[in-house]
């Protein structure tokens, strides 16, 4: 689907590392994973970043993503609050759901400086009240609703965003360097291109799905370790 320029220019300022998330203090059970070896250089950490993303991200998060923005678009705010709900029960690991809130939480503060309106407004409202408590998809989809862009370009920038994320962390807590991972993210999106039923998958009126017992496993072991890099 073709965008604008300006829808453009706002989706990759959303994905740019510059962007203030606070994501990049964050490795959602990655360091765990260094930690116990089963990533130990760039093909594991694909394999990684490839799992998470087609049994945890792309079924649930982007299930719930494709839902609330279409609920944005009505301004349908309870319908949102109950996505947001949604997106939290299905993190398991305390790390990431309050990682994920507090993220999700910037992005909805961020949505409603740099698009004021009566919608955005009433979505910041709900998060001071603690009607919405910030799952980062459904948050990451007000954006994208609020900024004009459609469904599926704003969940190629959220998977970009996990993707590159992960990518991040992994640089920082194995010895590969800045080349294998931009190859890693290559590989990441020839995959997630070659998934020719995504649209499908994500397809509004899908059921949100999540299994991926070694990444919630990982993130409650980080959440008890003695010493990390990454925030927990």
């Amino acid at each position: 689907m073709d965008l604008s320029v300006r829808a453009l220019f706002g989706l990759m300022q959303w994905c740019d590392s510059l962007f203030p998330a606070g994501g990049y203090a964050h490795s959602f059970g990655l360091e765990e994973a260094v930690r116990d070896k089963t990533v130990h250089n760039g093909d594991t950490l694909f394999l990684w970043i490839r799992s998470k993303l087609l049994y945890a991200v792309v079924p649930g998060e982007g299930v719930l993503l494709r839902q609330a923005h279409a609920a944005a678009l009505r301004e349908a705010l309870d319908s949102v609050c109950q996505l947001d709900a949604e997106g939290l029960a299905i993190r398991l690991a305390r790390e990431h759901r309050e990682g994920g809130r507090a993220i999700g939480r910037r992005w909805i503060q961020m949505t409603a400086d740099l698009y004021p309106t009566g919608w955005t407004a009433r979505c910041l409202q709900a998060l001071a009240d603690g009607a919405l408590r910030g799952d980062p998809a459904v948050a990451f989809a007000l954006a994208g609703a609020a900024s004009g862009r459609p469904a599926l370009p704003t969940l190629a920038g959220y998977f970009y965003g996990v993707a590159s994320g992960q990518v991040s962390a992994g640089l920082r807590l194995l010895p590969i360097g800045q080349g294998e991972g931009q190859r890693i993210l290559h590989r990441i999106w020839e995959m997630l291109e070659a998934a020719t039923a995504l649209e499908e998958i994500v397809a509004e009126e899908t059921v949100p799905s999540s299994f991926q017992p070694a990444l919630e496993i990982r993130g409650m072991r980080h959440e008890a370790a003695e010493m990390r890099l990454f925030q927990s």
